[in-house]
């Protein structure tokens, strides 16, 4: 029976073609094995990369809402420590203002006003205090300081008291300075926006609101507690005494009251903590469940891909022994 042959030139060409064919199996699961992905997607996918796509951009998202998480993060727990460091502050002053009894020594006075005239520079400081270059209290004008000065506010407060002859009298206008709606405290005490500082957006549906600005009735009777105590110590009063006592415990009931405040807005920072803390749990939660869907898609089995590796090394390594072998053929041989 005769039989039929490949030709030299057809061997060959079937021979490079069976060559190529390895080597694009080999490259294909090398890759596999050393990324862990499977190097043709279309297949994996049928041709539609829309829920591979929709995967990918959840992902995306989520990262930045990942970002976002951690600035809020930050500026609450800043404004946490803002909030309990005003709070020391003023605790143990308001007690000591509010117990200066009538009677007291002008060196007693003395001591207890110049204390909370230390005070007030230490809490404007502490409420003009800015994080990454934004400033905690000053609302939608982050990059605006909080606070006048404390310099500033007494400048405009001692011009204003220089004419009164009583405590009650210096109690209402400094009063009316923190508390009008139109100029004093409002124009020239605080200097950032109406507008509350923009909610930190957390996921898809949860945002987390900061609103605690400078310009808050708890800020704002701290403050003049202190103002009332510090104008005591540039000389409000002098010679006088029992009015300036009277100011000093007007300052340090004003100073109990705000602390409770501070309290509870010190308790609404931590709720807003707590809900960022179940936010990054959450988002952390959705993200494992996203990526664990992908793998699903694009991973390759790399043991399987790992045996396949080692089959087309072994056809790899047998073609080119059998070319070896033909090239060394002679017609003499079988002559």
């Amino acid at each position: 029976m005769s039989s039929i042959s490949y030709g030299d030139l057809a061997s060959s060409l079937t021979n490079m073609r069976r060559t190529t064919q390895v080597k694009q199996d080999l490259e294909r699961y090398n890759y596999e094995v050393s990324s862990g992905q499977k190097s043709d997607l279309r297949t994996a996918v049928s041709g539609d990369f829309t829920p591979l796509a929709s995967l990918e951009r959840s992902l995306r998202s989520l990262g930045a809402y990942e970002t976002s998480i951690g600035e809020a993060e930050l500026f609450a727990s800043s404004l946490q420590s803002v909030l309990g460091t005003v709070s020391d502050h003023i605790s143990s002053l308001s007690t000591d203002l509010f117990t200066v009894s009538e009677g007291a020594q002008p060196v007693t006075i003395s001591i207890a006003a110049n204390d909370a005239r230390g005070k007030l520079d230490s809490v404007i400081s502490v409420l003009n205090t800015r994080v990454s270059g934004r400033s905690l209290l000053s609302g939608a004008a982050t990059g605006t300081t909080a606070l006048a000065s404390a310099d500033d506010m007494m400048a405009q407060i001692g011009a204003l008291v220089a004419t009164q002859v009583s405590a009650g009298g210096i109690i209402a206008v400094v009063d009316d300075w923190f508390d009008a709606p139109v100029g004093g405290f409002e124009t020239s005490g605080f200097l950032g926006s109406q507008d509350n500082v923009s909610p930190f957006m957390l996921n898809e549906n949860e945002r987390a609101s900061l609103d605690i600005k400078a310009d808050d009735q708890s800020i704002r009777d701290t403050l003049k507690g202190l103002v009332l105590a510090s104008l005591v110590d540039e000389q409000v009063m002098a010679g006088n005494p029992d009015e300036q006592v009277a100011l000093l415990q007007e300052a340090g009931s004003k100073l109990l009251a705000s602390d409770a405040a501070i309290t509870v807005s010190r308790a609404h920072v931590g709720r807003v903590e707590q809900q960022i803390d179940e936010a990054r749990m959450a988002n952390s939660a959705e993200g494992y469940a996203l990526e664990l869907a992908k793998s699903k898609i694009v991973s390759a089995d790399v043991y399987e891909s790992a045996a396949m590796l080692t089959q087309a090394q072994s056809q790899l390594e047998m073609i080119y022994t059998l070319t070896a072998r033909l090239s060394q053929l002679k017609l003499s041989d079988y002559l």
